[in-house]
Parts: structure tokens; C-alpha cells; sequence
């Protein structure tokens, strides 16, 4: 008999993805102030390709080489490592880490709209008040009137980022659930983000290219950024090779991490009020109501 059900290991996954997300995120906010937001997502990238990979070689063996699952983590890495990465940095530069993060964890209502639209579920008042709490809950944190905005600028970065993840949370669990080497296909999906994002960098506008103000004393919080990340790749993959009905949801208590980093290592860079810490925490309660009233 196991005393760690599959259940309790996704769970247990899930919540050290959600830490290691946010202390990436918030290590590399100190970094993305000095550099372009495509600049830092190809180093991420080139981190993530040399560090997992020679680990993943390392462990790999070629009889369980499988190419659909190369295949699934190389589209991923278009879509998420090349496409997504910068598009997630530039929320972050403009929303700061905690407003943003709280949005791009909002993957569970995309997949919600799509099981009630498509799959015909129809949501008990549990997930319906989850729902609510959530959109009252992004709404408080990201309420920004200025400039004839309702909402503080940036919000539409943080908003595609969002719906690019819920879309790649179903191709790491494909990709995983046929060749279970999560450090070497994520390398392979960053080695393949690489040369595809520098074929886009002549249409890129110069603030996301700049790297002039990278100095060695950046080094140590790029070297650390890249460690997180690539961790927190691995056991991402590791957490959705499981239930993805339950991974999500526990993935998006991330903004909570967040915000509690970002208000120890961050005060310098991001100001948080009373009405965005209110704004994080609603919106984590209605992820959880969704969660417990969907899955249970």
C-alpha cells in the first residue's frame, strides 16, 4: 500500500512549482530592469538549453527516445519558451511582479470557459463564486485610473501571456505522458526557442533588445534566475504529467509566493498597498474555489 498517493505527489509537485515560479520571477525582475524583455527571455532560454541539457544527456537513455514527445516540447517551444517568455517579461516590466503574475495564474478560467462551451459542464455555485472572487479579485489589485485607464497599462501583455500558458500546460502533460525525461525535452524546447526568437529580433522594437546595462553585477541574479527556472521546468512538467485538473489550480497559488518575495527583496522596485494585497488574496481563494468545486 503507498502512504503517497499520485493525488498528494501532483499536489505536493504543484505547490513547489508555484514557490520556485515565484522566486524565479522575482530574482529576475531585478534583472529585467536593467535589460530588454526579449534579451532576458533568450538568456533564460540559452540557461535553460545548457544547464538542463547536459543533465538530461547525462541521465538520458535512447531506448526510451520517443519523437512524438520531442515534438510536442519543440511546438511548446515556439509558442511558450520563444513567443511567450517575452511576452511575459514585458507584463512583469510594466505591471510589476505581483499585479502580473496574479493575472497570468488566472489559466484555470480559459479551461473552465472551454469545459462549459465545449464540453457542456455546467459549473455548481462553488465554481461560480470562485469565478466571481477571481474577477474581483484582479480587478482590486490591477485598478489603476490614469491617463482615461481604468486599468494600469501593461495589463493586455500580462492578459495573452495568460491564455499562451493554458495552452502549453496541455502539450507539457502530452509530451510527458510519452517520454517522461522532463529535464531534457524542456531543454530541447528552449534549444528550439533560441534560433526561432532571433529570427524575429529585426521586427522587435529596440526597448526589448536593449542589453547595454548587463554588468557582472547582474551575473549572480541571472546564474540564480537561470537556476530557479530551470528547476521550476522540471518539476512543472513533473506536476503536469499528472492530473492537470489538479495541478493548475494549486499552481496558481504563485501570486501569494510572490507577493510575500516581493515585499522582502523587492520594496525598492514595487510598491504594494493595502488594496493590491486585498486584490491577490481574493483572487486566490476564488482559483481555489474553482478548483475544489470542479475537481473535488
Amino acid at each position: 500500500e503507498k502512504f503517497v498517493t499520485l493525488e498528494t505527489q501532483t499536489i505536493l509537485w504543484a505547490f513547489l512549482a508555484a514557490f520556485l515560479a515565484a522566486s524565479t520571477n522575482v530574482t529576475l525582475a531585478r534583472v529585467l530592469a536593467q535589460v530588454g524583455s526579449f534579451t532576458l527571455a533568450q538568456i533564460a532560454n540559452i540557461g535553460n538549453a545548457v544547464f538542463l541539457g547536459i543533465y538530461g544527456l547525462w541521465i538520458f537513455g535512447i531506448s526510451i527516445f520517443r519523437w512524438e514527445a520531442f515534438a510536442w516540447f519543440g511546438v511548446l517551444g515556439v509558442t511558450n519558451f520563444c513567443m511567450n517568455r517575452w511576452v511575459f517579461y514585458n507584463g512583469m516590466k510594466a505591471m510589476g511582479p505581483s499585479r502580473h503574475v496574479t493575472i497570468t495564474s488566472m489559466v484555470p478560467l480559459p479551461t473552465l470557459l472551454v469545459a462549459v462551451l465545449v464540453l457542456g459542464e455546467r459549473p455548481g455555485p462553488l465554481v461560480l463564486m470562485g469565478t466571481a472572487l477571481v474577477v474581483a479579485g484582479v480587478v482590486t489589485a490591477c485598478y489603476s485610473p490614469s491617463k482615461g485607464r481604468w486599468f494600469q497599462a501593461g495589463i493586455g501583455w500580462s492578459l495573452t501571456s495568460m491564455l499562451v500558458f493554458a495552452g502549453g500546460g496541455y502539450m507539457r502533460n502530452r509530451g510527458m505522458n510519452i517520454m517522461s525525461e522532463s529535464a531534457l525535452l524542456t531543454a530541447w524546447a528552449a534549444l528550439v526557442a533560441v534560433p526561432t526568437g532571433e529570427m524575429f529580433r529585426t521586427v522587435f522594437p529596440k526597448r526589448i533588445l536593449s542589453w547595454e546595462r548587463v554588468g557582472w553585477s547582474l551575473v549572480p541574479l541571472i546564474v540564480l534566475g537561470i537556476i530557479f527556472n530551470s528547476v521550476h521546468q522540471v518539476v512543472m512538467n513533473i506536476s503536469l504529467k499528472g492530473q492537470i485538473s489538479l495541478a493548475i489550480p494549486i499552481m496558481s497559488s504563485t501570486p501569494v509566493f510572490v507577493m510575500i518575495l516581493s515585499s522582502i527583496f523587492l520594496r525598492d522596485l514595487e510598491r504594494l498597498n493595502a488594496r493590491v494585497v486585498v486584490g491577490i488574496l481574493i483572487t486566490f481563494m476564488g482559483m481555489a474555489a474553482i478548483g475544489f468545486g470542479r475537481y473535488g
